[in-house]
């Protein structure tokens, strides 16, 4: 434990792992190379896999390997979409959530019934945190209601655990500075946990290890858009047989020599075809106890003709998790998901969506029966279009989750994260020229995102300067823009936020605040000739020649074809040697 205290930025503890027989039992290949030789199919196209197990596809080590190439560039550089689960907005609704649990878990009932340990804290897992963005304005909104916290022995009641499966994403969070402050307010650690396989984890800051023996707390497992890129079986159910969907991959080219570059997401056909199965005995092993929601599934006469996916890779974690927490876990989750049976009715293969990488569809209903059979309950938010979110609840009595509930009920199932996302995409796109109240009203809904703010920074820019806005609304402006900037977590060096904030100071005149985020525009997405050049205008309307004319030749030196720079270059020399002339006449 001391060894990994002290471990070095980009050294990391490894988790603990079951057995390779165990894991065989479940067919999982766990990122291991396949060897199998290509062939042609009668059609001409090279087919690299034919009529597999859906979770024992090549498929899976293709997502492993993109992600562990990508590292954080997945999301920096724009290949995935992931707005709707790292806002301000909906990191608000997931900390009530989470702060009516921890309330519960802490109150005398929670004591009481859960066994709850005042002692140790409650452990908030983020599983596969990629960028790190959701975790940190997760941490935000929860420290936001720090005065309300429950009262325990410890510091503070909680301690966040951001999880992924690559090294390199732990490295880049570890290093970042936005999460500094939260390591060393100790309530932050990270861990290099395998969703579908480990079962024990290794805390990276602390040196702990979280098993069954030293979890004393319930805990909060938070996965968004992450059940959808881990292993699935797919079936279907025609007139009440159960078949199990085989892949066949397919690529147009005529050689491909490595059979786990992840490139072949780009390129892969997938071909179906299907087989039938008994529901009594598919599952083996550990993930025996699926077979009882297959068979639900087979006799529901809603279901006779069906498409059903289940997320085994998924429940394989949560099964893990539940291990480890000893039967209490709260899992609270985000997803393009089927949260009804009636969403799978009708014969159809199975959809992959590729996005740089690739999803499927979670079968949150699935899920539910999963921890229903396990004596839990689940909440849901109500719609069947967009992007879902549930709360899957184990261990912890119904009757005694009441803060949870509550907060569910009034922070999600009315106006969730879908719906902010359809909004604040739908007034950029269809309302050309919004007022300033109505962009100043939605960033406040969205609990002042950064990328809201940059999405709508030109409305601003131009309709806070006089004499469109008054002194009031000035002020309130810079009390918005010190909230944004507050949950400002610099991620890609081509959405620079504090330049444009620097210049939505500028456009009010203030040019001393202006140039204090110019400068952190520098360090936190580099050197650039418009930084420079507008540092030096805020250096000139504040008198301060010398630091203008330095400013601006900077940004020559940058880009020594920038006009505006060059002219303004020449108009501070010569301020200064009329100022220079003036002191010597004088003497």
């Amino acid at each position: 434990a001391d060894e990994c205290r002290h471990l070095p930025v980009g050294e990391l503890a490894f988790t603990i792992r079951r057995p390779q027989s165990t894991m065989r039992s479940s067919g999982y290949l766990n990122g291991t190379a396949r060897t199998q030789k290509p062939k042609f199919a009668p059609h001409g196209a090279l087919v690299l896999e034919d009529k597999s197990r859906l979770s024992h596809s090549m498929i899976w080590n293709w997502m492993r390997a993109f992600y562990d190439q990508q590292g954080v560039g997945a999301w920096s550089n724009g290949i995935v979409p992931n707005f709707v689960t790292t806002n301000c907005c909906i990191a608000k609704m997931y900390a009530q959530v989470i702060f009516g649990y921890l309330n519960d878990v802490f109150s005398p009932a929670g004591i009481k019934q859960f066994g709850a340990d005042p002692k140790e804290p409650m452990y908030i897992m983020e599983l596969g945190a990629g960028h790190g963005k959701f975790s940190f304005l997760l941490l935000k909104q929860m420290m936001r209601l720090k005065e309300f916290f429950p009262k325990t022995e410890s510091k503070y009641p909680f301690k966040f655990i951001m999880t992924d499966f690559t090294e390199n994403n732990i490295v880049f969070w570890r290093n970042h500075p936005s999460l500094q402050p939260f390591i060393k307010m100790g309530i932050v650690d990270f861990a290099k946990f395998d969703a579908e396989h480990d079962v024990e984890i290794q805390l990276i800051v602390s040196g702990k290890r979280l098993n069954k023996h030293t979890v004393k707390n319930p805990m909060v497992l938070v996965a968004n858009y992450i059940f959808d890129t881990l292993r699935h079986e797919a079936f279907r159910i025609n007139d009440g047989k159960l078949q199990e969907a085989l892949i066949t991959i397919e690529s147009d080219r005529d050689a491909e020599p490595d059979l786990n570059d992840p490139g072949l997401i780009k390129r892969f056909r997938p071909k179906w075809t299907y087989k039938n199965v008994s529901h009594k005995d598919y599952f083996t092993g550990r993930q025996a106890d699926l077979n009882p929601i297959l068979e639900r599934m087979v006799t529901r006469t809603a279901l006779r003709k069906s498409s059903i996916l289940i997320p085994v890779g998924g429940i394989n974690c949560l099964r893990n998790l539940i291990e480890l927490t000893s039967g209490r876990l709260f899992f609270l989750s985000g997803d393009k998901a089927y949260n009804h049976e009636n969403e799978m009715k009708g014969l159809r293969d199975p959809h992959i969506a590729i996005h740089g990488s690739f999803s499927m569809m979670v079968n949150y209903d699935a899920v539910r029966r999963y921890f229903e059979s396990k004596g839990g309950f689940s909440m849901h938010t109500p719609y069947q279009d967009g992007f879902k979110v549930a709360a899957f609840v184990l261990g912890t009595p119904k009757n005694v989750v009441r803060s949870a509930r509550m907060a569910f009920l009034m922070a999600l199932q009315t106006f969730g994260p879908d719906n902010f996302s359809t909004l604040q995409r739908s007034i950029k796109d269809m309302v050309p020229n919004p007022s300033l109240k109505l962009v100043l009203s939605l960033l406040r809904l969205s609990g002042y995102d950064s990328d809201v703010f940059y999405k709508f920074k030109q409305f601003l820019i131009d309709k806070v300067g006089h004499p469109y806005a008054s002194e009031k609304i000035q002020q309130d402006v810079r009390k918005d823009i010190q909230e944004i900037y507050d949950c400002y977590y610099p991620l890609s060096k081509s959405k620079d936020v504090a330049f444009e904030i620097g210049r939505l100071f500028m456009s009010m005149k203030d040019y001393k605040s202006a140039m204090r985020f110019f400068v952190d525009s520098l360090r936190d997405c580099g050197e650039h000739h418009v930084t420079h050049y507008n540092l030096g205008l805020c250096h000139n309307y504040v008198g301060d020649f010398a630091s203008a004319l330095k400013s601006f030749n900077t940004s020559l030196e940058i880009k020594p074809d920038y006009h505006e720079a060059g002219e303004w270059s020449n108009r501070m020399a010569h301020k200064m040697n009329q100022a220079k002339g003036n002191v010597t006449g004088n003497k």
